[in-house]
């Protein structure tokens, strides 16, 4: 339709050439004057469309464009009154017009030539206006008061080489403005560029008319007029009913290129979100699906297309958890609380009817007004993990409570053992037999120790860590070790809290254990914490003995376990769990001193602080 619009325009102008041929034929005066108010008619429409878009960014192409068409169908308006027969400039000849002729092509060209400097500036209007109006002063002023403008036309020789020259510069200068005009092609429509283009073109075969003729009522004459009516015909399609029909593609010269480069980002975006494994649903105010990524739509097995504008709870999620998803996110959409809880799983209804867990990472969207306009969920399916963590679970329960049984079972026929061994050794006097069954009930004691400590093993890494505090955790070590009077336990650990499994206790208590125990004479055991660049290390030192340099490493090794137990073995092993180190550091003959290192991002201080 709008090509037949734009059609039915060249059809238009098609018949007024030919009207206006027909009229020179009759009055070649009349011609030249309908033709000069054609051209004036159409530059002052496109002032029009382009000052009432002045308020319109990146419009500096048309602004200038517009500004200086006015000011040349100023000087085309004194130049079609001055013409020779129209009686209006007394005491003047044919010379006049055609200077004021020369001058109006000038400041045309140099309007085509200095309108694509201004593209995308945003020019202040008032300044356009006012450079247009003094170019145009100085020219008339020229011409009229102080007459320095050149001859152009000279009875009974025609044109003087001043006018024929710049007919030719003029068409060099429109030529220049053509070819600005294709290299800034992007930013117009290509409607815009092609009849603009075109225009600059016959305008240009215009010109290169007017440098032949001799007489200004001649043939030559008229067709140049002619085609200057085709071009500004041209000008009034690309300008003027462009801009009526399809302003976009005139007023915002960079919409096209703005919309194109955010449909390429969108586009990009899209593919992001598409590659990424995890799921991306966004929530409009009304917790209906705005956006969602094929992740997600695989998941839940629903195409994007039929996800988009579907209400997320009643949709897809199961009816027992819609009323508590409906709030929060009516929580967080009204209220602006931000992000809710990180990774809170949830389950979701598939399309057939399954359901699936997610642990889902979602924070508030807001507009450019702050104000919140919708949700943004980020998830992973954690299905499969949660239903091997459980079936894990399940199987370590199966395995303590086999381990339990027999732990006690075991222990039961130890205490025999010991009672008969105990019984036996009451009969008998012989010193070898009565060695034999010593070594007897060591080796039982042995089996005893190794399976106590399977109740221990057995709980390390069952339960998820927790923060707890080692002051607390060593004050209660202390009381049930019922440690002697003679020894103090000191702690100054300033509300220090660690992320470690729940069996760190033993840690402190093996260390308080294993100072009282193997320290020699010890008075005192201080736990104290010292900052390691970004870790931290929690010190266990006492005033015995020390450890002897070549059993420093070897206290922590499991067949260690032959002298001492398994207490440092076990110690190492639960604090591996959550990524802490243990070492022997003290000088032998002055004490034993034991580093904890707490990884960055494992401690924190009382009130939550790293």
């Amino acid at each position: 339709m709008k090509r037949n619009s734009i059609g039915g325009s060249l059809i238009v102008f098609a018949a007024l050439l030919i009207a206006l041929a027909a009229t020179s034929l009759y009055n070649y005066l009349l011609f030249h004057t309908i033709s000069e108010l054609v051209a004036i008619g159409i530059a002052i429409a496109a002032f029009t469309v382009a000052w009432n878009a002045r308020t319109m960014r990146e419009n500096g192409y048309l602004l200038a464009a517009g500004t200086g068409l006015l000011f040349v169908a100023g000087i085309g308006l004194v130049h079609t009154l001055a013409y020779d027969g129209m009686a209006i400039f007394v005491g003047y000849d044919a010379n006049l017009p055609t200077q004021l002729w020369i001058a109006s092509r000038y400041l045309l060209a140099g309007t085509f030539l200095a309108a694509p400097l201004l593209l995308g500036r945003n020019p202040a209007p008032h300044r356009v206006f006012a450079g247009f109006a003094g170019v145009t002063g100085l020219l008339l002023v020229s011409i009229f008061v102080v007459p320095v403008f050149p001859d152009a036309y000279v009875e009974g020789s025609g044109l003087t080489p001043f006018k024929i020259v710049s007919e030719y510069v003029i068409v060099a200068l429109l030529a220049l403005g053509a070819v600005a005009v294709y290299r800034l092609r992007d930013a117009f429509s290509p409607r815009v560029v092609n009849h603009l283009i075109a225009a600059l073109i016959v305008l240009m075969a215009s010109e290169l008319t007017f440098t032949l003729y001799t007489d200004v009522y001649g043939l030559l004459n008229m067709i140049g007029h002619l085609l200057m009516v085709l071009a500004f015909g041209l000008i009034y399609i690309a300008f003027v009913e462009t801009g009526i029909r399809q302003p976009y593609a005139v007023v915002f010269t960079g919409l096209k290129s703005s919309e194109e480069r955010l449909r390429r980002e969108k586009n990009r975006l899209a593919q992001y979100l598409d590659i990424a494994g995890t799921l991306f649903v966004v929530l409009d105010r009304d917790g209906r699906v705005a956006l969602i990524n094929r992740r997600a739509s695989e998941v839940l097995g629903c195409p994007v297309d039929a996800a988009v504008g579907e209400p997320w709870v009643e949709r897809f999620v199961p009816p027992a958890e819609q009323d508590r998803c409906r709030a929060i996110i009516n929580g967080m959409i009204q209220g602006g609380v931000g992000p809710a809880t990180p990774a809170a799983e949830t389950p979701v209804l598939t399309a057939d009817g399954c359901e699936r867990i997610i642990a889902w990472h979602t924070t508030v969207l807001r507009d450019e007004s702050g104000a919140v306009c919708g949700t943004l969920g980020s998830g992973e399916d954690v299905t499969e993990r949660r239903h091997a963590e459980e079936a894990l679970r399940q199987a370590n329960a199966k395995l303590n409570l086999l381990s339990g049984i027999t732990r006690h079972d075991i222990l039961n026929r130890i205490t025999v053992a010991r009672a008969y061994i105990d019984f036996a050794g009451e009969d008998i006097e012989d010193p070898a037999i009565r060695d034999y069954l010593g070594r007897a009930r060591s080796a039982v004691e042995e089996i005893h120790r190794q399976i106590e400590f399977t109740r221990d093993y057995q709980d390390m890494g069952v339960k998820e860590p927790v923060w707890q505090r080692p002051a607390d955790l060593i004050r209660e070590s202390a009381v049930e070790l019922g440690i002697p009077a003679g020894v103090h336990v000191r702690t100054d650990l300033a509300g220090l809290e660690v992320y470690a499994d729940p069996m760190v206790k033993k840690v402190f208590y093996n260390l308080i254990d294993n100072a009282v125990r193997h320290g020699g004479s010890v008075t005192e055991v201080r736990f104290s914490c010292v900052r390691s660049g970004q870790d931290i290390l929690i010190v266990c030192e006492d005033d015995g003995i020390g450890i002897p340099e070549g059993e420093k490493e070897a206290i922590f090794r499991e067949t260690y376990k032959r002298r001492y137990g398994h207490g440092l073995f076990l110690v190492s092993g639960i604090l591996g769990i959550t990524g802490m180190t243990i070492r022997e550091t003290g000088v032998p003959g002055e004490g034993a001193r034991f580093e904890i290192t707490v990884p960055n991002g494992a401690y924190r201080s009382g009130d939550g602080s790293r």
